[in-house]
């Protein structure tokens, strides 16, 4: 008879222990793409460093950058996925000036430089896009490093763009929880006979008020049908298994 109990309990504690791992493994899926910051959030980038060179007297692309002391990010506004940020910044002649800016994290829409994204959805893991269109650049790799003294999960895209008679290096970090942005470098180099250019410009957050939260981590999604069906499966199995033992008695004992 123990063996008998002992049979017919397996399948059935298979069962149970499927069924709560279904409901309580960890949900993963697509990105979402939501602000992960609040109003009052500031970032502040002091280590900046910017140059320009041309023989064609021609404007130079990191003009704003040049002679900047500080760059500082408030976060004025959340409403839905749309952010409103004013950057200030501050140049060695005391000079100051700033920028309202209002972006979607979602679709990427907004007036802000599209060269530099200041702000990206929070919670975002390699390889999620930036924005949620096909066309977004994708995040490199998530991992963990150090900026303003605190180890954080980012994300960074590192990018390399051939040019006729150069190239274009552009690295960009975003802070994972937020989507602030956390470091960049460009460097852009094009000579020939009769043309050359060469710009820089990199900047790293020296003082935040954001807060630290731990990694989020890539997701995958389990969808609910397959979830019922599987466990619809095993549940068929488990009581095919009981009505077979209960058949057949005399060879359990």
């Amino acid at each position: 008879m123990s063996g008998t109990l002992l049979h017919v309990r397996s399948p059935i504690i298979l069962v149970l222990g499927l069924t709560l791992f279904l409901l309580v493994a960890p949900v993963y899926g697509t990105a979402s793409y939501a602000p992960g910051v609040k109003p009052g959030d500031t970032i502040t980038y002091g280590q900046i460093r910017a140059s320009w060179k041309s023989n064609t007297g021609s404007f130079s692309p990191v003009a704003d950058f040049l002679n900047a002391s500080s760059i500082v990010i408030t976060i004025q506004n959340v409403v839905g996925a749309s952010v409103t940020g004013q950057a200030t910044l501050s140049y060695l002649n005391g000079t100051t000036r700033s920028v309202v800016w209002v972006e979607d994290v979602q679709s990427g829409n907004g007036n802000m430089s599209s060269s530099i994204e200041w702000i990206i959805a929070g919670s975002l893991t390699a390889p999620d896009r930036i924005y949620e269109s096909s066309s977004a650049p994708a995040i490199g790799r998530t991992t963990q490093s150090t900026f303003a003294g605190s180890a954080r999960t980012v994300n960074i895209i590192d990018s390399t763009q051939p040019e006729p008679g150069g190239f274009c290096k552009f690295q960009r970090i975003w802070d994972q929880n937020t989507g602030l942005l956390l470091g960049f470098a460009l460097n852009y180099t094009v000579s020939n006979a009769n043309y050359h250019v060469s710009a820089s410009v990199s900047a790293q957050v020296t003082q935040t008020s954001l807060s630290l939260q731990p990694a989020q981590m890539g997701t995958f999604v389990l969808p609910p049908s397959m979830g019922l069906i599987l466990l619809t499966a095993l549940i068929g199995s488990a009581s095919a298994c009981v009505v077979h033992m209960r058949l057949r008695p005399r060879e359990i004992l």
